[in-house]
């Protein structure tokens, strides 16, 4: 009998302790979907981009006006000897637990950038409530003060800006978008390099993204943008490469989700820009080349198709095959261009954004070992040959031009 009113009470005691012992409340929650780090001498500055929930609920719901007068979002900056004091300061001063499970995008300040960020993505494969997918940016100053600034039209600055690098990256391909766990990925890679967004704010008064005034006019007197693309080797940053430049390195490393290309007509200026491809698929292939005993080129394969749907101002005729081959090499000698420019940024730099290492390392693992320790020197040394085939699959609802027709009108 007395063991089973022991039992009876081990049974009650247990049912008496489960559930949410440990649980923790939303409203005890401080969201974060945005981070900045920065360096202050020695010292480590974090600031967070925290939710508001009354006010991003309101304003989603278009509720009430109270929510709607108020940001969605709160910034607060904290500094520490290491970045896990900076964040753990943050309880003097904000009431609710940071929780970085929902964080969208980080964005690395210059100075940290350039002294090295293995600190940054120690922390994020080390803390458990740190996901690896989170985005990545850098800036040309400090990463505070584009978490200060709001993204008009949009209610949360930091969802926005992780919005932006993916929709250009998806639209465009102009800046290839990388994460916590890529980035470190290529910068243990033998190549020891990796392209990353910079996010800037443009020319004008500054101090008006972090106001939602700036939300009362149709066209901000200032923005947030993606305007280069910082090169990080060996876990500092070592230069930028433009649009331009940045969108050839998409090409040469097959990142291009979709895209558009302005071409020239024949005979017109190469400056001259008449019509425009919308590129809906695109594969390019690298291939080490042995070229000498202890020397490889690259062989670059670059297959592209697309339509003709964007623009069209030549006076070729749609309906005839060699008007149509004459676009696609016009497109592709676009493509190469664009291939060769990216490549002579990296080289400049001495870097190896392409990620040639890693073929050459997989090719022939023996001639590697000989190279890896003189890489940025074998680099200058590498051509390219590259080979761009592009095919038009679609020309459009009109054959001919508008311009042509007008002209064919007036005659």
């Amino acid at each position: 009998m007395r063991r089973i009113l022991l039992c009876c009470a081990a049974v009650l005691a247990c049912m008496a302790t489960v559930g949410c012992w440990n649980r923790t409340e939303l409203d005890e929650l401080g969201i974060t979907v945005a981070n900045g780090f920065d360096r202050s001498g020695d010292d480590w500055e974090m600031t967070h981009q925290v939710i508001v929930p009354s006010a991003s609920g309101a304003s989603q719901g278009g509720g009430s006006a109270g929510g709607g007068s108020q940001p969605s979002v709160y910034v607060f900056t904290t500094k520490g000897k290491t970045i896990r004091e900076a964040a753990d300061r943050g309880y003097t001063e904000n009431p609710r637990r940071l929780y970085f499970g929902h964080t969208d995008i980080i964005v690395i300040g210059k100075e940290v950038a350039e002294r090295g960020i293995e600190q940054v993505l120690d922390l994020y494969f080390r803390n458990i409530d740190a996901r690896e997918t989170v985005l990545v940016a850098v800036t040309d100053g400090k990463a505070s003060e584009i978490m200060r600034k709001m993204v008009p039209p949009e209610k949360i600055p930091g969802t926005a800006l992780a919005e932006i690098l993916r929709k250009q990256n998806s639209s465009s391909s102009y800046f290839p978008v990388v994460n916590v766990f890529q980035m470190a990925q290529k910068l243990v890679s033998d190549a020891q390099t990796v392209g990353v967004p910079e996010i800037i704010v443009t020319k004008g008064n500054a101090k008006a993204l972090e106001s939602l005034d700036v939300n009362k006019t149709t066209s901000p007197p200032v923005k947030m943008k993606v305007e280069r693309l910082g090169v990080l080797h060996q876990n500092r940053l070592v230069g930028y490469l433009n649009r331009d430049e940045s969108y050839g390195i998409s090409w040469l490393t097959n990142q291009i989700k979709g895209s558009t290309i302005s071409f020239s007509c024949s005979g017109a200026a190469a400056k001259t820009k008449n019509g425009t491809v919308r590129i809906t698929s695109a594969k390019t292939k690298v291939t080490p080349v042995r070229a000498g005993e202890q020397h490889y080129n690259m062989r670059v394969e670059t297959e592209a198709s697309g339509d003709l749907l964007m623009e069209f101002m030549c006076e070729e005729d749609l309906s005839k095959p060699q008007s149509i081959k004459g676009i696609e090499k016009a497109v592709a000698e676009e493509i190469r261009n664009k291939i060769e420019m990216g490549w002579e940024a990296s080289r400049k730099l001495r870097v190896d954004l392409p990620g040639f290492a890693d073929k050459i390392h997989r090719k022939d693992p023996k001639t590697w070992k000989k190279l890896k320790n003189d890489w940025s020197e074998e680099l200058t040394r590498i051509e390219l040959d590259i080979r761009v085939k592009v095919k038009l699959q679609r020309p459009g609802l009109t054959k001919k031009s508008f311009d042509t027709l007008l002209n064919q009108e007036q005659k």
